[in-house]
């Protein structure tokens, strides 16, 4: 997370450091990332960069976090616009991701975020805001979700339901990019039908009755 520092920033300076950030993870994974090459380009002292953020982690992090605020459409949108029914709002949410994620302007940063992807950042990358609010129960998706549609009806019930929703979310995205790395080309409409399958299964079941 930013310091108070960073956002006293004026909004310019901040989106200029944004800018380098999207710049050098577009460019290569966290991993390989330079904290050099981001101060250089967003025009600021490398001991500034320390004043805004603990590591280039902590940039990673709240960078991956502001793109997610700025997507076209949130998970929350999705639940209102099926007024409550949260498969028919993830369809409609991962076909607003694979949009963004496969073709957006920032695709090049997800691509290196899913082919580098660890079990630590994926846990952080994945909880979006509305799943953690979802899971505490006080935020307007809690109260967005038609219980009646579901067998359950705590807010713990919901957020183990939404960790399972997003995991399988993310990992057909991140398919995308591993088969397109291994040759194996995938289009975006067989991406919604194994997103559709997985969907159906934890949906309805698998086992015959």
């Amino acid at each position: 997370m930013p310091t108070s520092t960073f956002f006293n920033l004026s909004q310019a300076k901040q989106q200029r450091l944004l800018d380098a950030a999207h710049q050098e993870f577009s460019r290569v994974s966290l991993h390989e990332a330079s904290i050099s090459k981001i101060v250089l380009a967003a025009g600021i002292p490398r001991g500034s960069f320390y004043q805004y953020f603990t590591d280039k982690e902590d940039l990673y992090y709240y960078y991956s976090d502001y793109l997610r605020q700025h997507t076209k459409n949130s998970l929350l949108d999705s639940l209102k616009a099926t007024e409550g029914d949260l498969f028919a709002a993830f369809r409609r949410y991962f076909t607003t991701l694979t949009a963004e994620f496969i073709n957006g302007p920032n695709a090049a940063f997800y691509k290196n975020m899913f082919l580098n992807m660890t079990y630590k950042n994926s846990r952080k990358v994945a909880l979006s805001t509305q799943m953690k609010h979802a899971h505490h129960g006080h935020s307007d998706f809690y109260a967005n979700v038609d219980f009646s549609r579901l067998k359950i009806s705590t807010a713990h019930e919901l957020g183990m339901l939404m960790h399972i929703l997003m995991s399988a979310l993310f990992q057909t995205l991140g398919s995308y990019y591993l088969r397109q790395q291994h040759d194996e080309p995938v289009t975006v409409a067989q991406l919604d039908q194994e997103f559709e399958q997985t969907l159906g299964w934890l949906e309805h079941g698998v086992a015959i009755n």
